[in-house]
């Protein structure tokens, strides 16, 4: 009967020293239901952006009043010197939350010229625009012009050194989604 208490009390002491180890091991950590999982990334937003390019056509009314619409242009169309272009990008929330701090920026095309005061949003977008390639953005750009007598000012910076656009949308949510707009002139 002494060596059943001896061994009992063997077992029970290395289960006091064991059992607190096993709380810590990462086996016995708290595994996620895979239904939690599903429905966090079913509540992720997610962003789907479409870009439309439309071609500006003025037209004479009967009154002789020039009326101003947009023909959506296909991939491949053709446009010539002077054209006026709209870009229309289009972002869809297909998520089922809020997406925070969207920001959509888009470059200027080459032989194309940004038409001054063009770009809005339908939300609300913080707009600001960047002469460096996208290195920085700023609301008003500006260029620095060297005078005559060597002194250096400050002027806003002329459409053709508009290189980029961004949008920073606080919020787009799946209802509104997200509109940004701007124009440019064909050179």
């Amino acid at each position: 009967m002494k060596g059943l208490y001896k061994l009992l009390s063997i077992g029970t002491m290395g289960l006091a020293v064991i059992l607190p180890l096993l709380n810590n091991l990462p086996a016995a950590a708290d595994i996620p239901n895979p239904g939690e999982i599903i429905a966090q990334a079913a509540e992720k937003p997610e962003i789907i952006l479409n870009l439309v390019v439309a071609k500006q056509q003025i037209s004479a009314t009967v009154d002789g009043k020039q009326q101003v619409t947009w023909q959506n242009l296909e991939d491949n169309a053709k446009v010539a010197p002077g054209d006026i272009l709209r870009y229309t990008i289009v972002g869809e929330n297909s998520g089922s939350s809020v997406a925070n701090n969207l920001a959509v920026t888009q470059p200027i095309a080459a032989q194309m010229v940004y038409k001054l005061n063009s770009a809005s949003s339908k939300n609300q977008a913080k707009i600001t625009y960047s002469t460096d390639q996208g290195k920085s953005f700023v609301a008003e750009p500006k260029i620095k012009i060297t005078q005559e007598d060597g002194t250096v000012v400050e002027r806003p910076a002329p459409p053709e050194a508009y290189t980029h656009i961004r949008w920073q949308f606080p919020t787009v949510t799946p209802e509104a989604g997200a509109t940004a707009m701007y124009e440019v002139q064909v050179q």
